[in-house]
């Protein structure tokens, strides 16, 4: 205001706005033109461009033609009057073409109308004339505002200019002669903490909390244009001012400022350009010489250039050079282009490898190159795939090796070895692929030795993924002339039974472990991992006495040595040996030894193999919550392997949503076992379905496991649940059939847990005084297993059973329980801490009470009851209503609570 105050009495004066790439500039030049205009001076302006520097008196053109055109009739002929023949070349079609590198003025008539054409047009009101990023104006307009910067006395004319500094253009001569003029420079700089929230108060409408605004600053460096396009890109997309929006404006990376840091960028000489180039593409990698080297800059220039961004704020130079903001990163690579791009990457990547930087920096440039780079490019990717792998980090090793596929022929040996690699690597997180690459390995691996070693190196996962390819291709190298060595041998051996899904083979299993010798099969890595699998077999199919598995199983876990290429597999089937033999703790230091080396070796697909196997362990002790949530953590590994005997202890635990969330993925989807425990699932679940139905659905569970030869009660009682649906039908002699059937199998087996469960069972099935009896026996036996939740169920269950006879000791029970519960991390339901007992026998819920009662519990409609038991709506309505009344609840809500746990059995 007082530059145009001073004008008005004809003392002109030059303003200089100087300051770094977008410090606010041209928005205050636009704050003085509103100014200017609102005190009634007549405003000119002109903003000028690299790419119209060829263009002569461009810059005096966008000022003078709205000016001349604005004229009144009287000044246009004042002005043609007196100078028409001087000013004719600025607005002629080629100029006058000064020359810049010549101090010859442009001629002085044409300077003289310039100002003349001024002074005519401020005898009325003051002129301001604003002139934006004067360093690209053409030379015969600088040369034009230079000779009007130092005759502006008495004139009534206040010329503004902005200007950035650091560029070559700001520094030449002729610019100079401009600013020299200046009666005051204003340089702008950073928001302070008002500016910024002042800024977001614009853009919102509403002040930002204090986490948004010091993210605002950081995310910005304080500049001003920056930070509105960064807030404005969070406004569009509808986000507030709040600490949740301020994670956002961190990382936010705007297309309108990769436009803009574009065009700053293609307007910087080549020089700085380079500088930026390199420093982009050399990220973390970057300093001073490596810089240099890659933009082709000698010391001295890298030191100017290096100023030069800096002043523009393009770049932050200590303690090592880095780019003021991550989108321009993006404006870097949308300015070289592709196939520059592609040059700088591959250079970086060659002098990172050179001078011995980490690998995974080299590789990271060779992923952005899809031209093949030799072998001193696959010699970086395979140490970054060994780099990958030891963090874990397992997609980027995939990514490495499917770049170094890019470098090698279709049908050349090297890459059957990189495709092993990759299929190892991948098997954690996709088996499917991985047993692709496995399948597409073989051929082109040399010989049959080879190829064996190829078979029993990637995890036993992909071998499920693509059961009979694979198992085809091993069973071919099984034979007298293959040449492959006796431990591949064992090893491909310990495979196959492991996948084998047939009862003959199961059994075929079991009987050859009796004919082996053990302290053979001891002595080495291979025979350890057969036996350990011939083990499993024999558990599985109670092909052998739970005595004799323990023993040949114990003396085998003091052989089992950190040093076994397939330590996993071989400590996995033993955890499901012991399991099965209520032995869980007996594996639990090799379990931990095998865990600590496989972590070491940063095998993924081995540590997914023994995190499973340590949730079946925990399982096995009745660690319940423990074990649920080892499952359902996040793993670096990827997600654990869910396999069948997990599924199956699941499956005895109340909530069996649970279950159903962890049910494996592809892999075993299709394992017959599986499918007999989904069977399963419909059938102990909460069902539509009838009594009838579920109990068919569990002979079709037990008939599906004994198709695969996995008898043993000890792996699911499914003839328990079944016998507990029939008694609900009131078949009891069936249910008794089966349950005697059951114990019978597990007595042979000899494993405590199966026992006391076939047991229990017993105990639910039996009418009173031997119903009580068997389950004391039940709970006998399971007092001396290592199942802590097997015996909190059957203490709630002998509770339940002696709450009308023997209160006292049903309450003890009760609170038994529900600490033995509470161990492994499960809350039990609906026991009372002092039952009281029924005042006479008929007050007893009757069998068809209790039927109803049960289901009504699981949440099943009162029709759907009626359906399932045969009988009316109105019969299983007069059952509720003298259920209620006996246990003393008001409805349903609360039945399974008065119910008490012995409601669990019966699901």
């Amino acid at each position: 205001m007082h530059a145009i105050a001073e004008a008005a009495a004809k003392r002109g004066s030059l303003l200089l706005l100087t300051g770094p790439c977008g410090s606010g500039t041209t928005s205050l030049l636009q704050a003085v033109r509103d100014l200017a205009t609102s005190q009634g001076a007549a405003v000119l302006g002109a903003v000028a461009a690299t790419a119209e520097r060829d263009f002569p008196f461009g810059v005096l053109r966008q000022l003078y033609e709205p000016l001349i055109a604005g004229l009144a009739d009287d000044d246009r002929a004042a002005v043609v009057a007196g100078v028409a023949d001087f000013v004719r070349p600025v607005f002629a079609a080629d100029g006058c073409n000064a020359d810049a590198e010549s101090l010859a003025p442009v001629p002085h008539a044409v300077l003289h109308g310039t100002r003349h054409l001024l002074s005519v047009v401020g005898r009325h009101r003051p002129v301001v004339l604003l002139v934006d990023d004067l360093q690209w104006a053409d030379v015969e307009s600088l040369r034009c505002l230079g000779y009007l910067a130092h005759r502006l006395a008495g004139l009534r004319v206040v010329i503004v200019a902005s200007l950035r500094p650091g560029l070559p253009e700001s520094a030449s001569d002729l610019v100079r002669a401009v600013v020299d003029g200046a009666a005051e420079v204003l340089h702008t700089g950073p928001l302070s903490d008002g500016g910024v929230r002042a800024m977001i108060r614009v853009v919102f409408g509403e002040d930002g909390t204090e986490r948004f605004a010091v993210a605002g600053a950081a995310a910005s460096r304080r500049t001003p244009l920056v930070l509105r396009m960064l807030l404005s890109d969070l406004a569009q997309s509808g986000l507030r001012p709040d600490d949740d929006a301020a994670e956002h404006l961190l990382s936010a990376r705007p297309r309108a400022l990769r436009s803009w840091y574009a065009s700053l960028l293609r307007a910087l000489p080549s020089g700085a350009l380079a500088y930026t180039a390199a420093l982009s593409f050399l990220g973390d990698a970057a300093d001073a010489p490596l810089i240099g080297e890659i933009a082709g800059l000698d010391h001295v220039e890298c030191v100017l250039v290096t100023r030069t961004l800096q002043v523009l704020g393009l770049i932050v130079a200590e303690p090592t050079p880095r780019l003021t903001h991550p989108a321009l990163h993006d404006a870097v690579r949308e300015t070289v282009g592709v196939a520059e791009a592609e040059r700088l990457h591959i250079e970086v990547a060659q002098t990172l490898h050179r001078l011995g930087h980490p690998a995974e920096q080299v590789a990271a440039h060779l992923l952005a190159v899809p031209s093949p780079q030799g072998a001193w490019a696959m010699d970086a990717l395979r140490d970054a795939v060994r780099a990958a792998t030891r963090r874990g980090a397992t997609a980027d090793a995939a990514r490495y090796l499917r770049r170094a596929l890019l470098d090698t022929p279709v049908h050349a040996e090297q890459r059957g070895g990189l495709l092993m690699e990759l299929a190892v690597v991948v098997s954690a997180t996709d088996p499917e692929v991985a047993s692709r690459h496995l399948l597409q390995a073989l051929p082109l691996l040399p010989d049959e030795p080879g190829r064996a070693e190829a078979l029993v190196e990637v995890p036993v996962v992909c071998w499920r993924a693509a059961p009979e390819e694979i198992t085809d291709a091993a069973r071919s190298l099984l034979t007298d002339t293959s040449g492959v060595d006796v431990e591949h041998r064992m090893r491909l051996e310990a495979r196959l039974v492991l996948l084998a899904e047939d009862r003959r083979a199961v059994v075929d299993a079991a009987r050859r472990l009796g004919e082996e010798d053990h302290a053979r099969l001891r002595a080495t890595p291979g025979g350890r991992e057969l036996m350990a699998v011939l083990l499993r077999a024999a558990a599985l199919s109670a092909g052998m006495s739970c005595a004799d598995v323990v023993a040949a199983a114990s003396d085998l876990l003091e052989a089992v040595s950190p040093e076994d290429p397939g330590i996993a597999d071989t400590v996995a089937a033993l955890v499901e040996t012991f399991v099965l033999a209520d032995r869980p703790d007996a594996v639990d230091s090799v379990l931990d030894m095998a865990a600590h080396e496989v972590h070491r070796r940063a095998d993924p697909s081995a540590i997914a193999t023994l995190e499973s196997a340590a949730a079946l362990m925990l399982l096995a002790q009745g660690l319940v919550g423990t074990s649920l949530e080892l499952l359902s953590e996040e793993h670096s590994c990827g997600p654990v392997d869910v396999g069948p005997l997990l599924v199956a202890g699941i499956l005895t635990l109340p909530d069996l949503e649970q279950t159903r969330r962890l049910l494996p993925g592809p892999v075993w989807s299709e394992h017959p076992v599986m499918t007999a425990f989904r069977q399963a699932l419909r059938a102990v679940g909460e069902s539509d379905d009838s009594l009838a139905t579920r109990v068919q659905r569990l002979l079709d569970c037990g008939r599906c496991l004994d198709r695969v030869g996995w008898t043993n009660p000890a792996v699911f009682p499914w003839r328990s649940h079944a016998a507990e649906l029939l008694h609900l039908l009131g078949d009891q002699t069936a249910a008794l059939e089966l349950l005697h059937t059951e114990l019978a199998a597990a007595v042979r087996w000899g494993g405590r847990q199966a026992i006391g469960r076939a047991q229990r069972s017993v105990g639910l099935v039996e009418p009173g005084a031997a119903g009580v009896h068997a389950t004391r026996e039940a709970l006998d036996t399971l007092s001396r297993s290592e199942n802590r939740w097997e015996l909190a169920r059957t203490e709630a269950q002998l509770s339940f059973l002696l709450r009308d006879c023997a209160p006292s000791e049903s309450a003890r029970l009760a609170a038994r329980a529900r600490a033995t519960a509470e161990t492994c991390g499960v809350r039990l339901q609906g026991l009372q801490d002092a039952p009281v007992p029924l005042e006479r026998p008929q007050d007893g819920l009757t069998p068809a009470e209790l039927r109803v009662a049960t289901l009504a519990a699981t949440g099943l409609t009162n029709q759907t009851i009626a359906e399932q038991l045969d009988v009316s709506s109105r019969a299983v309505e007069k059952h509720l209503t003298s259920v209620y009344r006996k246990l003393g609840v008001s409805g349903r809500a609360v039945l399974r609570d008065a119910l008490g746990t012995w409601a669990e059995p019966h699901r």
